[in-house]
């Protein structure tokens, strides 16, 4: 009805589990714009958050001390152990 809603927002957490209600709302939605960092280890287009600490709860607050923008090669979903040492091993 003339209204434009504007929604940002991670659409997965660190697992790559989505965050709801973002899958809902991406169903409905006319236009998506998706926006990437920059992976870190690779320099490719990143979508995924890799939290690097280890921590129990699902939503943690933090920045670049605790999460780094991983490209989906980079990216080592549900890591128990920090990856900075997993990835590293891997290369």
């Amino acid at each position: 009805r003339g209204v434009r809603v504007i929604i940002a927002g991670l659409d997965q957490d660190y697992t790559g589990t989505p965050f709801e209600p973002m899958p809902q709302l991406l169903a409905i939605a006319e236009y998506i714009t998706k926006t990437h960092a920059i992976c870190v280890r690779c320099g490719q287009p990143a979508n995924y958050s890799q939290r690097i600490v280890e921590r129990a709860e699902r939503v943690a607050v933090g920045a670049a001390d605790m999460y780094e923008a991983r490209c989906r090669r980079c990216f080592v979903p549900h890591a128990d152990a920090p990856t900075s040492h997993i990835t590293e091993a891997a290369d």
